[in-house]
């Protein structure tokens, strides 16, 4: 079990977990597709590890400046194609901006467009049924969407059948994180137990690209 105060660890262990996988899949030689614009810091630890970095951000106004191997420009993941060379990105990295799209499926459609043959792209998202999520549900019914900026999230069998609709035809679905990890709570254990595996705090899909 891990308690912190975020304030003092910026560091949360969504970002831990996909970063992790990233570093399994990615080679020096590749080049990367970072979709919405993190931190500095952050994609920084992704472009060190690959060749190149291209970074497609919606806002203009959250746009990073170039640096070193870092290429940002602004683009809707929903047209990829019309900004990314289809058939030109050998990894994409996405964290918390699917739940954020309009049309989930044309982004995964346009995320298949442009990945190689080969290529593997990392998503992360709530989980719609988290711990906290379905214990205050319990009392309030459930959370009607669009809700604040998510215009929806997903339960693993959502997740399922989206990708299912997809031209994704390979895939892997990890639970990340049991307990409470948002806000000004964190505390969690970074593993699910397979019997909770519905209550994970988030999920990190992998989309292979044969």
């Amino acid at each position: 079990m891990k308690i912190y105060d975020p304030s003092l660890n910026p560091l949360r262990y969504d970002w831990e977990s996909i970063l992790t996988s990233y570093r399994n899949y990615v080679k020096k030689t590749d080049t990367v597709l970072e979709i919405g614009a993190s931190t500095m810091g952050r994609t920084a630890s992704l472009a060190k590890l690959c060749k190149k970095l291209m970074g497609v951000e919606l806002m203009p106004e959250r746009k990073p400046k170039d640096s070193s191997n870092i290429n940002y420009m602004v683009g809707d993941w929903q047209k990829l194609s019309d900004v990314i060379k289809p058939n030109s990105i050998d990894i994409a990295l996405s964290s918390h901006v699917i739940e954020h799209v309009q049309d989930d499926l044309k982004s995964l459609n346009e995320l298949y467009t442009v990945l190689k043959p080969g290529g593997t792209a990392l998503i992360n998202t709530p989980n719609r049924k988290r711990l906290a999520r379905s214990i205050i549900e319990m009392f309030t019914g459930d959370r009607r969407f669009p809700y604040a900026e998510h215009v929806r999230e997903y339960t693993e069998n959502d997740l399922i059948k989206l990708i299912s609709k997809s031209r994704f035809k390979k895939y892997k679905i990890v639970p990340v994180v049991f307990g409470i990890h948002a806000g000004p709570i964190y505390v969690y254990n970074e593993s699910v137990p397979k019997q909770l595996r519905t209550l994970a705090q988030f999920w990190e899909v992998h989309l292979f690209k044969e």
